[in-house]
């Protein structure tokens, strides 16, 4: 069983939205050979609750920053059923300390401490790249013995900054999304304003983002073809992530500070805000018990993956699984959280809800947004004035929800926590 979550991958820059397979050739391919989820949706905008929800099989209600301690992890469940486990995370931030490591008999986390550290030393960088940990997981797995089940989590970081720019060569020849193009008309402050030289160094931006994805994509091809080298029979393999990345698709929050450099109108990265560049990410289901070529075109969330993967294999999971038929029913509701609000979906509609405490700031209110069903980059404009009956709707679903949490929100990271985020970038 190998769970691949690729940090930082929007499903818009895959070919499980792009309908190009030259963006993804090997993604799209494994696609074919098993079942794409064409909207599959992240538990949380940022890395630490939203691997904590899908390891745990459990909801996303605010900033935690420890995976939940009151449920078995998914590792602790396949190493209870008598399987080897192997954990790998590029992101320092699944830690041990914040509780990443329980279940895995074999665990090791990027020790990088800051964003400015791996782009001062590209060396370091590039030991814990795609490339660098595809080739480590075939040690690993060879490393077992071949009569013992194996379970591997890998955490792929080359989707998160800083890019390699030895990978810039891999960007699509196509500029693509990139291009510098007119801005389309302005709906609301959520949409940044740039001039042509702005346009130009975003669409460099992105063209480099596509590079690093590119770069996954073959690396993770080469695991693939060279799996049967170190284990027998076929696996079960996953590929997801665990949120997208903002790449100035909308503006910053009226209540961030100005980001830095000539872009700084625009957000550029993920946490904060919870559109759907930041929430859709790629799902991708191979091997057996899975069928093969099907399309998944429902919305399911992320969050349900690890009991899939537990019954696909056989073992006993307590928690609802994906659909892998048309008559598999799905939550009618999704809900979620970044570090500024809550989010909650259902059908063509997704409410973004502020945390209490940002509610009455200048500018900062909820939005009624509708769900885009292909490329993400789409702006629509709110919907809140036009629709107050889904606003009241979808806001009794999310008090609900929380109450049914036992919270109102939950307790922010601790400050060594807080610290390491704004050394790695997450906080400003």
């Amino acid at each position: 069983m190998l769970l691949i979550v690729v940090d930082t991958l929007r499903a818009d820059r895959t070919s499980v939205l792009v309908d190009d397979p030259a963006v993804t050739p090997w993604l799209r391919e494994a696609g074919r050979r098993g079942a794409v989820f064409a909207q599959a949706v992240a538990p949380a905008a940022w890395t630490i609750p939203s691997m904590a929800a899908l390891f745990a099989g459990r909801d996303a209600t605010g900033n935690r920053h420890a995976a939940h301690a009151d449920v078995p992890a998914l590792a602790e469940r396949f190493a209870a059923a008598g399987y080897a486990t192997v954990g790998l995370s590029a992101n320092p931030l699944l830690a041990a300390e914040n509780g990443f490591a329980r279940g895995f008999q074999r665990f090791e986390a990027a020790p990088a401490s800051s964003v400015t550290d791996l782009q001062a030393h590209p060396a370091a960088l590039r030991a814990w790249d795609a490339e660098a940990l595809v080739a480590r997981t075939l040690r690993e797995a060879g490393a077992t013995p071949r009569d013992q089940p194996l379970f591997v989590w890998l955490q792929l970081m080359d989707t998160h900054v800083p890019y390699d720019q030895a990978n810039e060569p891999l960007a699509p020849g196509r500029p693509g999304w990139s291009e510098p193009r007119p801005q389309p008309p302005r709906w609301d402050a959520w949409q940044p304003e740039l001039d042509e030289a702005q346009t130009a160094l975003l669409g460099g931006w992105r063209r480099a983002y596509d590079a690093q994805v590119a770069f996954v994509d073959r690396a993770l091809d080469r695991l693939d073809r060279n799996w049967s080298s170190v284990r027998d029979g076929t696996p079960l393999l996953a590929v997801t992530s665990d949120h997208g990345e903002a790449l100035f698709d909308h503006a910053r929050n009226p209540d961030s500070p100005r980001g830095p450099g000539p872009l700084g109108d625009a957000y550029e990265d993920h946490g904060e805000q919870m559109f759907e560049e930041a929430l859709r990410v790629p799902l991708v289901l191979v091997g057996p018990g899975v069928p093969a070529s099907r399309i998944e075109p429902r919305a399911v969330p992320t969050r349900d993956l690890g009991s899939t993967l537990l019954r696909l294999c056989g073992l006993p999971a307590d928690a609802p699984g994906l659909p892998l038929s048309e008559a598999d029913r799905l939550p009618e509701l999704l809900f979620g959280c970044g570090t500024r609000g809550w989010y909650v979906r259902r059908a063509e509609r997704v409410l973004l809800a502020p945390y209490p405490e940002r509610a009455g700031r200048p500018g900062v209110v909820p939005l009624l947004l509708p769900v885009a069903a292909a490329r993400l980059m789409q702006r629509q404009g709110d919907l809140s004035a036009r629709e107050p009956g889904s606003v009241a709707e979808l806001q009794r679903a999310l008090d609900d929800w929380l109450q049914s949490e036992g919270q109102a929100i939950a307790p922010p990271p601790d400050p060594a926590t807080l610290e390491r985020l704004r050394a790695l970038g997450y906080l400003r």
